[in-house]
């Protein structure tokens, strides 16, 4: 039994678990803390009767419509993030073949920003990205 003690008279399985039992906690505090800040509203304004925000989900909700508006794009999916007192948008997204890059990306800015800062009023809108995550091939036709 000697001979499994380590050189500070612990076992070595006590001290693995010395050190598996904090790090398990604190990587729990960190999940919960990633998750409670990822579903954080955005403070939109301030008024004289209250704060009003947006959900990041009623922002994912108006970029996927208005993503569905073209042809060219399959599928999109919308990370919001806050930067400097400004709501950064990417919409990742996968488009179908023979689309024209920087003509759908640039009608997609464009369209989203309407949407935002014109349609709901959010002045605070910073960068829309536009990330292709991939493409789809057309549909095979029928012999």
């Amino acid at each position: 039994m000697q001979a499994l003690t380590d050189k500070f008279g612990v076992e070595p399985f006590s001290l693995t678990l010395m050190f598996l039992i904090p790090l398990g906690i604190l990587f729990i505090v960190l999940v919960v803390l990633f998750l409670k800040l990822g579903k954080k509203n955005l403070l939109v304004f301030n008024n004289e009767d209250g704060r009003v925000e947006i959900s990041r989900s009623a922002i994912q909700e108006i970029i996927q419509r208005t993503c569905e508006q073209f042809v060219e794009v399959g599928r999109a999916r919308g990370d919001i993030s806050k930067k400097k007192g400004q709501i950064i948008i990417k919409v990742r997204l996968k488009l179908r073949v023979k689309t024209r890059l920087q003509d759908i990306s640039n009608e997609l800015q464009n369209q989203i920003t309407r949407a935002i800062r014109d349609d709901l009023g959010i002045e605070n809108l910073g960068e829309v990205h536009v990330i292709v995550e991939g493409f789809l091939a057309e549909p095979k036709p029928k012999a």
